[in-house]
């Protein structure tokens, strides 16, 4: 089978693994004790289980899998544990998020919290970053690379909770017009870069990649997050499926990517209008008037922004891989990406 066609395959074969993963663990990593396993299963195992079965879009693992192919890996793939260890912390990072927004869904079915409530969600989220960390010692990987990963994973989970930090506390509202765009950025690259840099750090310091190819192939993973939070801030706003999604940010004053590019533009009255809109709401059809006047005035110039930060990524990633016939495979893969947002 073709590097393309594997790496490019549909996810739920990774779900499914994932879910499985416990089966294959030991004891001390699932549960122990003298008494009904099924206690365990209702305490940790059922509501990760629950989560890890939803199929996403398991672009993290497939970023990993480039990385890995790019840094000189075996052509076979890397280690199975290794997309799982990504994905792992990925999805613990859904949980957590989905219980500080209150989100009603995830990927199709009831937030976790909303199915099994607040304290055993938050603790099932915790455990599955955790889980990703106590799964490094078992990677066929050299000890000091093994310890590189783990100082890898550990300086991306702090990047990521400070940019999840500012993403819940700072709003729209209470911030300079002129301070914005940087806001946005540095949430970005904190908050959803950082994971995605990580998942491109691991697949090629794993194979063995130079430092070059770790710099250059990780900043690939960071741009490619970059244009991953555009897509998602852009279509809550231009798509029509993805309204609601626009129309909770707005209620909710949330610095996002469409706010960037207003604070960019000319109209100073205009992006300052919307600002005080965004502060008197009460209710959904005032910011879904909102939404409506912010999809007006970015127009087409949104996706022309997205499209040339997304070109770009790929053509940085050319810098580090040169002629790799990789590329090509990443690049079908960004405008896949591109298009599922609708």
């Amino acid at each position: 089978m073709s590097v393309k066609a594997r790496v490019l395959a549909p996810d739920e074969g990774l779900a499914r693994s994932l879910a499985e993963l416990f089966d294959e663990l030991p004891d001390s990593l699932t549960g122990e004790g003298a008494f009904d396993s099924r206690l365990w299963d209702a305490a940790l195992l059922d509501p990760a289980r629950d989560i890890l079965g939803r199929s996403g879009k398991g672009l993290r693992a497939r970023l990993l899998e480039y990385a890995w192919q790019m840094g000189g890996g075996d052509p076979d793939g890397p280690p199975a544990l290794l997309p799982m260890v990504i994905e792992l912390l990925h999805v613990g990072s859904l949980v957590i998020d989905d219980i500080e927004d209150d989100s009603a869904s995830r990927r199709g079915q009831p937030a976790l919290h909303r199915r099994y409530g607040l304290p055993l969600a938050l603790n099932t989220g915790n455990w599955l970053y955790f889980l990703a960390l106590a799964l490094l010692p078992r990677l066929p990987v050299a000890a000091e690379r093994r310890l590189d990963l783990y100082e890898d994973i550990s300086t991306a989970l702090v990047r990521c909770h400070r940019g999840q930090a500012l993403d819940l506390s700072v709003r729209i509202t209470a911030v300079r017009r002129s301070d914005v765009p940087g806001v946005v950025a540095a949430t970005t690259r904190l908050k959803t870069g950082s994971l995605m840099q990580l998942a491109a750090t691991l697949g090629v310091r794993a194979a063995g990649g130079s430092a070059a190819q770790i710099e250059g192939i990780g900043r690939f993973g960071s741009e490619l997050g970059v244009g991953l939070q555009m897509l998602d801030d852009w279509s809550g706003i231009g798509v029509d499926a993805r309204k609601q999604k626009g129309i909770e940010d707005i209620k909710l004053a949330r610095p996002t990517w469409p706010w960037a590019w207003l604070a960019r533009a000319d109209d100073e009255f205009g992006y300052a209008e919307l600002v005080r809109q965004v502060r008197g709401l009460s209710i959904d059809w005032e910011a879904e008037r909102i939404l409506e006047r912010m999809r007006a005035a970015l127009g087409s110039t949104a996706r022309g922004r997205i499209r040339a930060h997304l070109d770009a990524a790929v053509e940085g990633l050319r810098d580090t891989a040169g002629d790799d016939p990789l590329l090509e495979a990443v690049r079908e893969d960004v405008d896949r990406l591109e298009r599922a947002f609708g």
